[in-house]
């Protein structure tokens, strides 16, 4: 009877041992921790909108085993790079915008051609359906998670409203990128490329007279201090990227994979345009409120416009043919999908 008591009691003990240990164990596991780099201020429409909610929700789904760090304003290194920084290592998540390293991504640039995307929903939604058949080869080095665009840059004056293209002929105003300076050296304008971060003093200073930008610009730089006139011209949009680093990217259980896959693609994409839209929305806004003028261009003027910069889409399909790449396909297939 003693024996069989010390020999209970002796299982039971050991199944304490192995419960408390396993628990330690469990408790003692320190959760995978990611790094996310962006170059904007904590309070932009991206990071409150959509990083910020993607780290949330991954902690929250992956029941703490993932924890992601948001690193804003260039933290980790400059907004050029930071595609380059998701490939080497120096992050494991960034976001990165194509513009900024010019030729990088020849045929992911026919969304910022001239051909007229109304919001950056659609605009988001475009590129992002184009990714599988045509860009994929684009982005060797990194696991791209999704594609997005801005809104539609408008004409944002200091002093001189435009309402036709004998308006705007050369004056100094600021672009984005290479395709939105040739865009409007085609409409007689000088172009100047300016750091979005730079532009506020560039107006203020009279360096620029007008910068070409998306309305939620205005009010995440508040650029609607300094501009009066606000033409409606529907110029171009630029796009973004979403990306991890391979090894990250290996390195974590299907499960995880899985969880973040279906934070990102078209979810993401989707969150993305209809956060750019709101502040579109929110920037028209507060031009109002200072008594800005919203200008629209005639039926007519939109067509002398149109007309003067069509040139550019010809030219464009043309040099990806030329380096052998299919120009004309992803162009029609852009405009068919803008169509629907």
């Amino acid at each position: 009877m003693k024996k069989r008591i010390f020999l209970l009691a002796m299982a039971l003990f050991l199944v304490f041992i192995f419960a408390t240990g396993k628990f330690s164990y469990a408790q003692a596991v320190k959760p995978i921790e990611l790094k996310l780099s962006h170059f904007m201020s904590p309070m932009h429409n991206l990071h409150v909108d959509v990083l910020a909610p993607f780290a949330k929700e991954v902690e929250e789904r992956t029941k703490g085993r993932v924890k992601v760090t948001i690193y804003p304003g260039e933290a980790l290194g400059k907004a050029k790079d930071h595609y380059d920084m998701t490939m080497h290592g120096i992050t494991d998540l960034a976001l990165f915008i194509h513009g900024y390293t010019a030729g990088r991504f020849p045929l992911t640039s026919v969304i910022e051609l001239p051909i007229n995307v109304p919001s950056a929903k659609v605009g988001s939604r475009v590129i992002w359906e184009l990714y599988d058949k045509y860009l994929e080869q684009e982005y060797p080095g990194i696991k791209l998670l999704t594609l997005w665009t801005h809104g539609p840059g408008h004409l944002h004056m200091t002093k001189k409203p435009v309402t036709k293209l004998e308006d705007i002929k050369g004056l100094r105003i600021r672009i984005p990128g290479p395709l939105q300076t040739a865009l409007l050296r085609e409409l007689g304008v000088s172009p100047l490329t300016i750091p979005i971060p730079e532009v506020y003093d560039a107006l203020q200073r009279g360096m620029a007279e007008g910068a070409v930008v998306p309305f939620s610009v205005i009010i995440d730089f508040k650029l609607y201090e300094l501009t009066r006139y606000h033409t409606l011209s529907n110029l171009y949009v630029m796009s973004m990227g979403f990306a991890i680093n391979p090894k990250t990217w290996n390195g974590l259980s299907p499960d995880i994979q899985k969880i973040i896959e279906e934070l990102c693609g078209s979810r993401m994409s989707e969150t993305a345009g209809a956060s750019y839209d709101k502040y579109d929305s929110l920037g028209m806004e507060a031009a109002k409120k200072v008594k800005a003028e919203i200008l629209s261009l005639s039926s007519e003027e939109k067509k002398r416009w149109a007309d003067q910069i069509k040139p550019l889409n010809g030219k464009w399909i043309a040099d990806m043919e030329a380096k052998g790449l299919p120009g004309k396909k992803i162009f029609d297939d852009a405009r068919l999908l803008l169509e629907k």
